[in-house]
């Protein structure tokens, strides 16, 4: 049986191309074409006019992704066709086009720009976006940070989810918590929470396609974090809950912490 015709919309990093080859290799799945998005200029990345301690947590970050995904093959070793775009243009006609014509069922998006019309109509319902974070308990940006910096490791995941106009806010198909270790630093956690989500993203996109998969609708509330959110001060307070210990204190009640926090799937 042939597998779940897909596009996959996301951006240009490593971690991109890595998640995109892992689907590529998913008996699941038929990647039919993948979109990458250039990201945007940021300032969630190193630059001189930044405090020390934020320039080594976006260099370490840097050098942890490598660690973690640097065997990612460029595009024009996939093995799927890649239309390479500038930021923002996914939502363009010739992205629209270039997709219609591989005629995919579903598309799959990860750290591209927020997908509105014409592509999230055309693709209403067989749009799923991969979230890291787990909501609602954490929304907005950098979740799997501030979970850390609230001192909740068990908030710490990804979330499979539909994709509506409502930014991370569509239905749920599944949500997964990484395998954390003791020694597992901010970058780790961020690493090891997208692998564990596209570890199970090919099986739980074909359950949903042959409709054995029931979305389960977001409940309201949370806590919602911007980028702007994030500063130096932020960073000191994640830094130090870290050094004391709270990952090896998590695992120690590991069961009775997740259950307070119950995730889908």
């Amino acid at each position: 049986m042939s597998g779940v015709p897909v596009v996959i919309v996301t951006a240009n990093h490593a971690r991109h191309r890595w998640f995109a080859a892992q689907l590529v290799a998913a008996a699941e799945l038929e990647i039919r074409g993948v979109v990458s998005e250039a990201k945007r200029a940021s300032t969630q990345q190193s630059s001189p006019d930044q405090p020390p301690l934020v320039q080594r947590h976006f260099e370490a970050r840097a050098a942890t992704e490598q660690r973690h995904f640097g065997g990612a093959p460029d595009w024009d070793e996939l093995g799927a066709p890649v239309l390479e775009l500038p930021f923002g243009e996914s939502n363009g006609a010739g992205a629209f086009a270039w997709v219609s014509d591989l005629e995919p069922t579903h598309l799959l998006l990860l750290g591209c720009s927020i997908i509105r019309a014409p592509l999230l109509e055309r693709y209403a319902l067989q749009t799923v976006n991969t979230h890291l974070g787990l909501s609602p308990y954490f929304r907005g940006a950098a979740t799997n940070f501030w979970a850390l910096e609230h001192g909740k490791p068990e908030c710490v995941g990804a979330t499979i989810h539909l994709a509506t106009t409502s930014v991370d806010a569509g239905p749920t198909l599944r949500q997964v918590r990484p395998q954390l270790e003791a020694a597992d630093d901010l970058h780790d956690v961020g690493c090891k929470a997208l692998a564990a989500a596209a570890e199970v993203l090919p099986a739980t996109l074909a359950a949903y396609a042959e409709g054995t998969l029931e979305p389960t609708p977001q409940p309201p509330g949370g806590l919602l974090f911007r980028s702007a959110d994030f500063d130096e001060a932020a960073l000191a307070r994640a830094l130090e809950r870290l050094r004391a210990g709270l990952v090896r204190d998590y695992l120690a009640f590991k069961a009775t912490r997740d259950a307070a926090y119950p995730i889908v799937g």
